[in-house]
């Protein structure tokens, strides 16, 4: 045989081998060859969830007097070619245990969706109802939380509020299946602005001595024509606060945007004390504002947000503040960082919180069942916690968090023991860690200590590569 004919044959059978290594490759299992290319895919639907004024505002104990603006409930589904995620946020003051688990059952019933794969988030509005009570037995014998019926009895068997009951629950139901119906491919974005000018931490830290004279106006607070947030009385120095604001934004394939979740940990509470109509607060106009700007959809999480509240009140401060998020949230769309994707990873654990005498007395338990959630996708982390947590839970959590992009959410899956802080809180006092609570005050310390558990575990089925 001549060289050159060695050569063509030499030639035949390196090619053949490389067909062969390549379709070897093509088949190798799949989270070798796919490693990092799992695509996510999301679906997202909002629907109105407005109950008839006739319902009584638990801050009065008297009907609304007009719908201001609409409540809607948020639904947004996540997929990664294998599993689902939902989440829920609702324009209400919490999503008790019993209502996060009347949904859980109606969504997984119709989409097939494990319920533990069901996060619900309430933004904390104040000009909205308490989430309904539908089953006994969540919290012992507290059925409806003192504050939903501090000024009235419970309005389960009240005509209007019996079917918003219902409602509730069947808008979610409908806005969930039209998100799992529209999803589609998407890229994940996160970007974060400084939106401190919008917050004040109301818990200043008073001096424990040293103060000879203090010159506090009688009846200084948000109310009184000389409060100024700004600027402290008395000695005092400022309590903590997560200035952050975080949007994360889900594009499609031609870059559009589908859906941002934005996230900061600030009370809903600029309507309310001015007027008893029903609105969504500034949460609900930060969100039609960055609507219109970034298109797609936009949905408010709440943070922990127990000591914050807005700089101002009034409907004019909430047009300023929808105006002033929905600029930042512009800002950090443009500068955001695309996140690589990955599978979504969903642990969970519920823990029993140790209750003060007054919690026992109210509930006839020793502690109430508490759920903490961890939702990872790729490097980004959502962490949800029960009831009201002070600021400083979720600013502990993020620090110990080993994944780099973590965000903490209050006011979901239940209402824990309320209001709920670091353990120095209890020492502080206040209307929080006082009349607000039913929790020892160690339950803030289990809170963390769950979650970066839940965390650390979910490290170790991340790809970092």
């Amino acid at each position: 045989m001549s060289d050159y004919k060695i050569m063509i044959s030499y030639a035949r059978q390196l090619n053949c081998l490389l067909t062969i290594f390549s379709l070897c490759f093509l088949f190798l299992p799949s989270k070798v060859a796919a490693q990092g290319s799992i695509k996510l895919s999301v679906g997202v639907a909002k629907v109105d969830i407005t109950p008839n004024p006739a319902v009584k505002d638990w801050v009065t104990g008297k009907s609304y007097s007009k719908v201001n603006d609409p409540l809607m409930v948020s639904a947004l589904v996540l997929g990664d070619e294998t599993n689902k995620v939902v989440i829920i946020a609702w324009d209400l003051v919490d999503a008790g245990e019993s209502a996060t688990d009347e949904v859980r059952e109606a969504i997984s019933s119709e989409l097939d969706i494990p319920k533990e794969r069901i996060i619900v988030n309430a933004s904390h509005n104040h000009s909205a109802p308490w989430a309904p009570v539908y089953r006994n037995g969540y919290r012992g014998i507290e059925k409806d939380t003192w504050w939903a019926i501090r000024h009235m009895p419970a309005q389960n068997n009240e005509p209007h509020f019996k079917k918003w009951m219902q409602y509730l629950i069947d808008q979610t139901v409908k806005a969930t299946k039209q998100a799992n119906q529209s999803m589609k491919e998407a890229t994940m974005w996160i970007g974060r602005a400084d939106a401190s000018e919008f917050m004040n931490n109301r818990r200043p830290r008073n001096p424990a001595w040293g103060v000879e004279e203090d010159n506090t106006p009688s009846g200084y607070n948000y109310k009184h024509k000389d409060w100024d947030p700004s600027v402290l009385t008395g000695g005092a120095s400022f309590g903590s606060m997560d200035r952050t604001m975080t949007l994360i934004s889900f594009r499609d394939h031609n870059g559009n945007n589908i859906v941002s979740l934005f996230n900061l940990a600030v009370h809903a509470v600029s309507i309310y004390p001015y007027s008893n109509e029903i609105s969504s607060d500034w949460p609900g106009e930060a969100s039609q504002r960055i609507k219109e700007i970034l298109g797609g959809e936009a949905i408010f999480l709440q943070g922990t947000a127990g000591d914050i509240n807005p700089w101002k009140r009034g409907r004019v401060a909430v047009t300023e503040m929808g105006k002033g998020l929905a600029s930042y949230a512009d800002a950090a769309y443009r500068f955001s960082a695309r996140l690589k994707s990955g599978q979504l990873n969903v642990n969970t654990a519920t823990i029993g919180l140790p209750l003060s005498e007054a919690g026992k007395e109210r509930t006839g338990l020793e502690s109430v069942a508490s759920e903490v959630k961890v939702l990872t996708i790729g490097s980004l982390a959502i962490v949800t916690l029960p009831g009201e947590p002070l600021t400083d839970l979720g600013r502990e959590i993020r620090e110990r968090s080993p994944f780099p992009q973590t965000i903490v959410l209050g006011y979901s899956n239940g209402n824990g023991v309320h209001y709920v802080g670091m353990p120095c809180e209890k020492e502080l006092g206040g209307y929080e860690m006082e009349a607000g609570t039913v929790g020892t005050k160690e339950t803030g310390t289990m809170l963390i200590e769950t979650a970066v558990r839940l965390l650390e575990d979910a490290i170790k089925k991340v790809s970092k590569e």
